[in-house]
């Protein structure tokens, strides 16, 4: 007998508003460069999934540091709960009628003799922002996953209520949906069964390999699975689902049901008719979630149990999945390539996957974003590109890394001079909050190291521009003037710092980084966030790649500090920008482009020596990056620079993609995104059909049989993806749809 058998503003706000996904605000307008404005006409929405269709994507709640991840054939996926790469539970989903069993392949067909397989031509996939879908000649399989605003947990109104963004294409904002809606951790699914001309009944499955499956006693089917820390579970609103357990699928099927690793839910589909049968994929971590300091997630204010989430989950279901339908219009409506949309709603799929919200004891907020497979909490080096999107869809996550990163995660250090002794040096901040689950001692990073040059040495000159470019961002993008005044003594502090960086001596100041700190120790050497890519991106001192970051950094302060009412202190800013530009200038090489590094004679062609222009183009000075503007030159060398490394193919590898360093295999798509917008939009630049060649190499790279199995990944060795794996910072694709016409 089978189981199935039992049926059961003021005017300064005004004058700064702007939006990180709109442009750079009114003064941005002003200049004629704003990119594009609400009104922009939505393009008709279209399918944008890649050639080679199977491959792993994250389906995950906004906060939860939790995933339902499948997509890769073979048992390559599943639950996941603050877990660093895809898990290695068989999905199956699928039919059963006339004696036949037919699944998605996504299992262990070994462990599964009994049940067929389709073959990947017989399933066509449908993979969009918020929703992915599978269509066999028997049902059709969609899960459905959110991209939406957190609202401000202190209540406080959310500035970019006030400003253009992803809202003027259709994404929520943050007074749209109540946190408690927005931090639900859970996602949703439907699988659509058309038996209307079947002569015979078929049973509709869909069940995971998941580990400690057990039927859950409560107001509709459910089974749940012990989860790494917490608990998973698979629930339905259909009461006439069966909820079931057992050693695996197929004696499952067969009736031999019992406490195992499979669990799932079945539904009957009558001969003549055809259901639509709905899921909630639900997560629960309750209790502390990390050590070092104690935090537990914040959804568990609004629900203490995996039961309660399930009740909440399948209340409304249809509706639920409807809003989360509309999350698609974000890329949906764009005029986005379809290589760009499909990147980019995958490695927006990534970066949710990576977030954890927390609250500490004194009921503090922590928004923490882990970095894929390496797990460090918070990476500096990737808060400064992911702001871009968090500034669109909720900017006081941006503000809450800021002051975290000043309160805990902020340091003092000196700097090594030529002659052995030490000089001077000031504030920076580390490069994480420490690696999950275990947050660092206030002060410590948990990467970085003294006595090594490389992976793992100490990132204190970028660390302290990446808080300088965060936070001219921010104001800019939020007109926060509060949260700028609140912190004014700490930017003369920045700025000195830098200074110091640069020389000891005023005089002998020419903008750029020259020494290293001494938490390197008495061997180390600074390293940027480039730490693997090669020779021409790794030495922080005297690097052109640091030097245009250090630039921008001081357009930024100079901005700030005359904002704050310290015209001396902007001077002095605006001097070290005028000194930079003017030593990045003078290293342009007879072949056009400019040396990798000031200091040591290297010559290298790199291409993110332009990185640094997207940030005072954000943070409210168009006219330095303007080619009429007071930074003429060095934006012409800018200019020259990338079509010289691109025309020439000195960074162009063989398939057409970006090579960021050129003498390196070794190339990261997050800032190949961003260098693109630099490139094409901040530089005004028509290289489209070099980013066109780009955009479809990196999805060929993405979705090959080595990388497909790893979500979307940021490291690509030689077209693999090797390193950077379930990674958060590819959200820097966002920056296209800032471009005209998207």
């Amino acid at each position: 007998m089978s189981i199935f058998s039992d049926r059961r503003a003021s005017t300064r706000r005004q004058l700064l508003r702007a939006s990180a996904l709109g442009g750079a605000g009114l003064v941005l307008a002003r200049s004629g460069l704003l990119v594009r404005g609400a009104e922009a006409a939505p393009a008709a929405s279209g399918g944008y999934t890649p050639a080679s269709p199977f491959f792993n994507a994250h389906h995950s709640p906004i906060g939860a540091y939790a995933t339902f991840t499948f997509g890769y054939p073979g048992a390559n996926g599943g639950f996941g709960i603050e877990q660093k790469l895809p898990g290695t539970q068989g999905v199956y989903v699928g039919v059963q009628y006339n004696g036949r069993t037919q699944a998605l392949p996504f299992f262990d067909t070994a462990k599964e003799p009994a049940i067929g397989a389709y073959a990947e031509a017989d399933v066509s996939r449908d993979f969009r922002l918020s929703s992915d879908s599978f269509t066999t000649a028997d049902f059709r399989f969609s899960v459905y996953s959110p991209v939406r605003s957190v609202p401000d947990p202190s209540g406080a109104r959310d500035p970019k209520a006030l400003l253009g963004g992803p809202s003027v294409l259709g994404i929520s904002t943050a007074g749209r949906y109540a946190i408690e809606d927005v931090l639900l951790p859970a996602v949703f699914a439907e699988l659509v069964v058309d038996n209307s001309a079947g002569t015979s009944e078929k049973i509709a499955f869909f069940a995971v390999a998941g580990g400690g499956a057990a039927v859950v006693d409560g107001g509709v089917p459910a089974v749940s699975f012990k989860t790494g820390p917490g608990q998973s579970a698979i629930a339905t609103d259909d009461r006439s689902a069966v909820a079931f357990t057992g050693a695996n699928l197929s004696q499952s099927l067969l009736g031999a049901t019992g406490a195992s690793d499979v669990g799932g839910i079945a539904v009957t589909v009558p001969a003549g008719r055809k259901k639509t049968i709905r899921f909630a994929i639900c997560f629960y971590r309750g209790g502390n979630a990390t050590t070092g300091r104690v935090t537990q997630y914040w959804y568990t204010r609004y629900y203490g149990s995996l039961d309660t989430v399930i009740a909440t989950a399948t209340d409304a279901l249809p509706g639920r999945i409807a809003s989360f339908k509309k999350d698609e219009k974000l890329i949906g409506n764009s005029a986005l390539s379809a290589d760009q949309k499909f990147m980019l709603a995958h490695a927006i799929r990534s970066y949710y996957g990576n977030t954890a919200f927390l609250f500490d004891s004194a009921g503090t907020p922590w928004w923490t974003v882990l970095e894929g497979q390496y797990q460090y909490m918070n990476t500096f080096d990737l808060t400064v590109d992911q702001q871009f999107f968090e500034l669109g869809m909720n900017p006081w996550t941006v503000r809450n890394e800021l002051d975290n990163f000043i309160a805990h995660y902020s340091y003092q250090s000196g700097v090594k001079l030529p002659d052995g002794t030490t000089g001077a040096g000031g504030v920076s901040f580390t490069h994480d909050m420490g690696l999950w689950p275990a947050f660092s001692p206030d002060g410590q990073s948990n990467y970085e190291r003294t006595n090594v040059f490389g992976t793992f040495s100490f990132m204190t000159g970028e660390q302290l521009l990446n808080w300088t470019l965060i936070a001219g961002v921010y104001v800019n993008q939020t007109a926060d003037i509060g949260w700028l005044r609140k912190n004014a003594d700490l930017f003369p502090q920045v700025l000195s710092s830098l200074e110091n960086r640069d020389n000891v001596a005023a005089g002998q100041r020419d903008g750029i980084q020259s020494y290293d700190s001494t938490k390197t120790g008495a061997s180390g050497r600074e390293i940027t966030t480039y730490d693997s890519v090669g020779a021409g991106l790794e030495e922080a001192t005297g690097n052109t790649y640091l030097g245009g970051k250090s630039w921008a950094a001081y357009v930024v302060l100079q901005q700030l500090l005359t904002l704050l009412g310290r015209p001396q202190l902007a001077r002095r800013a605006e001097k070290q920008a005028q000194r930079a530009a003017a030593t990045l200038v003078a290293h342009v090489t007879p072949q056009g482009y400019i040396a990798s590094n000031v200091s040591n004679g290297e010559s290298i062609p790199i291409i993110p020596v332009i990185e640094g222009l997207v940030y005072p183009y954000f943070a409210g000075r168009p006219d330095a990056v303007s080619a009429s503007g007071p930074y003429a030159a060095l934006i012409g060398a800018m200019k020259t620079h990338l079509i010289t490394v691109l025309s020439t193919g000195l960074c162009i590898t063989s398939d057409g993609g970006w090579k960021l360093d050129s003498q390196s295999d070794n190339t990261w798509l997050s800032k190949t995104y961003l260098n693109e917008f630099v490139g094409r939009q901040v530089l005004g630049l028509d290289i489209r059909a070099v980013t066109d060649k780009a955009d479809a190499a990196a999805v060929t790279w993405l979705t090959n049989s080595t990388s497909a199995r790893l979500a979307w990944s940021d490291q690509i060795i030689n077209t693999k993806a090797i390193g950077s794996e379930y990674y958060p910072r590819g959200v820097t694709g966002i920056l296209w749809l800032q471009e005209p016409g998207t």
